[in-house]
């Protein structure tokens, strides 16, 4: 395989029609011809860099190199080759410790440094960044038995099935299933509306990032979703870029607050310009696509922002803020025990009287809806009746 020449492998990769895997979805002949053409700019020696995108938070895709670090490597030796590169790193992400050390002997025969962390962008600037699947398949295209297609895996519900090769050229439709509660469907860090989502079809030409394909079911709601996505972005940032770092804190930082019944109506155009604002003002995938399911679920979903924001209420009935629980007074039997679970201690009552809770005091955790046998505990996003102001024994309740 290294025996071909470095005009043999670019008519080979050109043959396949190979691009980046990842975020960075560019035909990869034409990349290397933009780094050799521009190497005379940047100093140093040409060196190379293969590792997941600095976004990719599942890290699903890390199992090429736990399965397939030959090819792996074998396909950076190749890109090298072709690029006169004499120094290449491989890496993992951070808190791969385990991995970083069993790539080390194999690695090192090659004079490959493993490096666990981020890749510096900032140091690889006018040098050669791939994926690991690119080099992967690059390997393979050289090898002859290269397969077009990409590794994917189906989310639900938090849950990731197990990594399947899929071949270029089928749908969206015919990989996920049931759909009958979906409402969105996340491909990578880009969001689509269901209907919109059933007609993608995985092929050469669409990024699907880190293989992960998410389905948003209609039970979750896309504003807490997209507040959780950012929290996990700030947290996997390195914060050296201001817009990234900054950025990311308002964005998240405005969701949050939508979530919690505080957003305004203003909020909405400050998140589009400073999402939009962080794909260009940014050096790595952290930042050029941390605002990106933030940005698509603002359109797409536009009337659920409207109704957190205006209407105070959560479509899906997931936001706490706009929940509220009481105590039906006319089935409590006194029991005590939603207020033995309760962890904030904010129901008050004794034994044979009517309990209440303390709204101020309740956390919404739902500890005590779960507790109690006669369901006397309501959970509602709708008006809540007369109620007891005072300890009364069962049965005495009235309504005045």
């Amino acid at each position: 395989m290294m025996n071909l020449s470095i005009e043999e492998i670019i008519e080979k990769v050109k043959a396949a029609n190979l691009k980046e895997f990842g975020v960075y979805h560019e035909d990869i002949v034409d990349k290397w011809h933009k780094i050799i053409a521009s190497a005379a700019d940047w100093e140093g020696d040409m060196a190379l860099a293969a590792g997941l995108d600095n976004c990719d938070t599942d890290r699903m895709l890390l199992v090429l190199l736990k399965e397939d670090a030959d090819k792996v490597i074998s396909g950076m030796l190749l890109a090298a080759k072709v690029l006169g590169a004499k120094h290449l790193e491989l890496h993992v992400p951070e808190g791969e410790s385990e991995l970083r050390a069993s790539l080390g002997e194999k690695c090192a025969d090659q004079n490959i440094e493993v490096v666990e962390g981020f890749i510096n962008t900032r140091a690889f600037r006018g040098k050669a960044i791939h994926h690991i699947e690119t080099m992967k398949a690059l390997a393979e295209i050289a090898e002859g038995c290269y397969e077009p297609g990409t590794l994917t895996v189906i989310k639900r519900d938090g849950k990731m099935n197990t990594a399947v090769k899929t071949a270029f050229g089928t749908k969206i439709a015919d990989m996920i299933g049931d759909v009958s509660d979906v409402k969105g469907v996340m491909i990578g860090t880009k969001l689509y509306d269901k209907a919109t989502a059933l007609e993608v079809v995985i092929d050469e030409n669409l990024s699907v990032g880190n293989g992960v394909i998410t389905l948003i079911s209609d039970k979750q709601c896309i504003i807490a979703e997209a507040e959780k996505l950012l929290l996990k972005e700030r947290q996997n940032g390195c914060g050296k870029c201001t817009f990234c770092r900054e950025g990311l804190g308002q964005l998240h930082t405005m969701t949050k607050e939508i979530t919690l019944g505080q957003g305004k109506a203003s909020y909405l155009d400050m998140m589009k310009e400073i999402g939009e604002a962080m794909a260009f003002s940014t050096l790595c995938s952290v930042g050029q696509t941390g605002a990106q399911f933030t940005l698509d679920s603002m359109e797409k979903f536009a009337n659920e922002y409207t109704d957190h924001i205006k209407k105070k209420k959560c479509t899906a009935n997931v936001c706490s803020a706009f929940m509220s629980i009481y105590i039906d007074p006319n089935t409590c039997t006194g029991c005590e025990e939603c207020a033995d679970v309760c962890p904030v201690d904010a129901i008050e009552g004794k034994s044979g009287y009517i309990h209440m809770i303390d709204e101020f005091e309740c956390t919404k955790c739902g500890k005590c809806i779960s507790a109690c046998d006669e369901e006397a505990i309501i959970q509602t996003t709708g008006r809540v009746p007369k109620l007891p102001t005072r300890l009364v024994k069962v049965g005495k309740f009235k309504k005045r």
